[in-house]
């Protein structure tokens, strides 16, 4: 039997939701630089997963082209918004990635920018258990890039990986990572991976 030596985590929609201060920075960026568009909640979910960029691109299309600026200060503004108010933690997450940890190297990998990433250590205070984190905004890879090198860098021959859309399944698989697709997030698996419905149950089905 195979013994899971790690534990991988999204961010986005596997362990909080911070869209409403995504989509608060969001247009409080748009109404700056004179742009009659804006954003809701449920299309910043509807993209979290990707790198920033491409989120930008589905939401404002070809807004980029007439706004050299716009990237920057949409990252500005989403940034103040989201170290005020922060995410909405999910309900058990921070309890299971704690219980994780005591029997597993838990780690998380995300499309998220660099101080995303910064922000939701601080709010969440996982930082000192965690084996290892990355981002898109810090390395520049694909996810399926950052799991592999985080796999090789520890030499972990059984490691799982937790996320909530298609995409982080396609990674994991890639990476030749076992995936659980937890059925709160905000996308629906491509393919027939276990889903969990609680953090409990992730907890129990990776300490069986």
């Amino acid at each position: 039997m195979t013994v899971t030596d790690a534990v991988g985590f999204d961010i986005d929609g596997t362990l909080w939701n911070a869209s409403g201060a995504s989509a608060r920075g969001w247009n409080r960026a748009l109404a700056q630089l004179g742009i009659k568009a804006s954003v809701s909640a449920e299309q910043i979910a509807m993209v979290a997963g990707n790198p920033y960029e491409k989120c930008v691109d589905a939401l404002l299309p070809g807004l980029r082209t007439a706004n050299p600026r716009l990237l920057e200060i949409l990252s500005d503004c989403e940034r103040a918004s989201v170290e005020r108010d922060g995410g909405v933690i999910f309900d058990g997450a921070l309890e299971a990635v704690a219980q994780l940890a005591g029997d597993h190297e838990v780690f998380l990998v995300s499309n998220c920018q660099d101080w995303y990433l910064a922000l939701f250590l601080r709010f969440s205070g996982l930082g000192p258990i965690l084996s290892g984190v990355d981002c898109n905004g810090r390395s520049g890879l694909a996810k399926s890039e950052m799991l592999l090198r985080m796999k090789h860098a520890h030499s972990w021959t059984a490691p799982v990986y937790v996320g909530d859309t298609a995409s982080d399944e396609a990674a994991a698989e890639s990476a030749g990572m076992t995936y659980l697709h937890v059925s709160w997030g905000f996308g629906q698996p491509k393919g027939t991976p276990r889903i969990v419905d609680s953090f409990a149950e992730l907890v129990s089905s990776l300490n069986c």
